[in-house]
């Protein structure tokens, strides 16, 4: 089930260019025994190579930044509580240490009788969109930085013209 839904969402989003095959995977979460599934591209997302891990409560919050594991343990809380849908932007550490940034969002899981007994749905890790804003943005700090150091000399020149700076470049003119 996760396969095909990692298929069928990855050939979506794939289509509109958000997203590639190692930046979207699916999950299921059951409440009673807290029980977890994890696709493919999730278990990548968390370092580990396919099949090699089964994921636990413990280990999904042991992935999760410091600074965001509290809040996401309460959502956790909530959710088992409520039968709510998820939905979470956090931070995660993968089994190297770098930090990724993802958005979950999940849907009820609903056994035959129609009771929620989980949620389903989907890991987007964004990080690679992030960086690409980061480097933009170094990008065009570096632009105004040379800007401001020509309007700089700008200003200097026009600070000894006003001055009557025989000195000054533009009394060559």
């Amino acid at each position: 089930e996760l396969q095909r839904a990692d298929a069928l969402n990855n050939t979506a989003l794939d289509g509109v260019g958000v997203a590639s095959e190692t930046r979207v995977g699916a999950f299921s979460f059951y409440f009673d025994d807290q029980r977890w599934e994890w696709s493919e591209q999730v278990q990548r997302m968390h370092g580990y190579q396919p099949g090699t891990v089964t994921p636990t409560t413990a280990l999904v919050l042991s992935h999760k930044h410091p600074e965001d594991r509290a809040q996401l343990a309460h959502t956790l809380n909530t959710i088992r509580r409520t039968g709510q849908p998820l939905s979470s932007r956090h931070r995660i550490i993968d089994t190297s240490g770098e930090v990724r940034s993802v958005i979950v969002v999940g849907e009820r899981l609903h056994n035959e009788q129609g009771r929620v007994v989980g949620t389903q749905g989907f890991y987007i890790d964004t990080t690679p969109d992030e960086r690409e804003q980061q480097d933009q943005i170094t990008a065009q700090l570096a632009v105004i930085a040379e800007n401001r150091a020509v309007i700089e000399q700008a200003k200097q020149t026009l600070t000894q013209v006003a001055d009557g700076d025989e000195e000054s470049p533009s009394s060559a003119l």
